[in-house]
């Protein structure tokens, strides 16, 4: 069966129209990256749902990317990173696809020699987990995965109450399907007062942020950038910043 790969880039010749494309979305696999700009969200790693976005010339190569918002659906952690590290970005949503989604992530497939990457300004990370199932045990007890052959593995939920007891199998099954995947958001540096645009950030993330699964915690300090452009922990191989007395570190993992 020949692989699923993402739509042709039929919008390109399109884009001298005027039209707000908001959201910027990226979908990483080890062998390379499609990235286009979007009306509205599409769905978690579907490829059809990208035929309403148009593409945009991107390589993983490219310099750094600028952006308010951006969406990245991966299956290669260490391209992920690579395309990441050194952005800016205010907004970042990280997405895993598994066996259903998008194809094309390596058997063995290592971040980096560091084990993190560096995105500027990044205020607000949201980790969409479409692979874990909170209620699924809950569901199987119920004969939900096994009445009408329906498959729960396919499904992902947020965590819910047990309050569809009463309702018969295909309700249930309706009811399953509209909930969506479990997501995290994290505002960074809110407990250090970090509540403001212009003040200046970096957020540090983990290797094991992109795996997935876990809980994503983060803590932030606050220190400062030295006249050689750099920040204050000799361990970590990050970018050199513009001068600055103050800035907000968060630390992702």
């Amino acid at each position: 069966m020949t692989p699923l790969r993402p739509p042709a880039c039929l919008w390109c010749a399109l884009l001298s129209v005027a039209v707000s494309l908001d959201l910027r979305v990226a979908y990483v696999t080890h062998s390379g990256l499609h990235y286009y700009s979007c009306v509205h969200e599409p769905q978690a790693c579907s490829l059809s749902a990208l035929s309403d976005c148009s593409c945009e010339d991107l390589q993983l190569s490219s310099p750094a990317l600028q952006l308010v918002r951006l969406t990245v659906w991966y299956t290669s952690t260490s391209s992920a990173a690579r395309l990441l590290n050194n952005s800016e970005v205010k907004h970042l949503t990280l997405i895993r696809c598994a066996a259903g989604g998008p194809r094309g992530a390596a058997p063995q497939d290592n971040l980096s020699q560091n084990g993190y990457f560096a995105v500027q300004h990044l205020e607000w990370l949201t980790v969409v987990n479409l692979q874990n199932k909170p209620i699924l045990d809950e569901a199987r007890n119920s004969g939900l995965d096994t009445e009408n052959g329906a498959d729960l593995s396919t499904f992902v939920y947020n965590r819910v109450t047990d309050t569809y007891q009463d309702l018969n199998t295909d309700s249930k099954k309706e009811f399953l399907d509209l909930l969506p995947p479990q997501s995290q958001d994290l505002f960074l540096g809110r407990e250090m007062g970090a509540a403001f645009h212009e003040q200046v950030r970096l957020g540090v993330i983990y290797s094991s942020v992109l795996d997935s699964g876990a809980e994503v915690k983060a803590y932030t300090v606050q220190t400062h950038i030295g006249s050689d452009g750099l920040l204050p922990f000799p361990e970590l191989q990050l970018p050199r910043l513009e001068e600055a007395s103050t800035i907000y570190v968060s630390f992702v993992y």
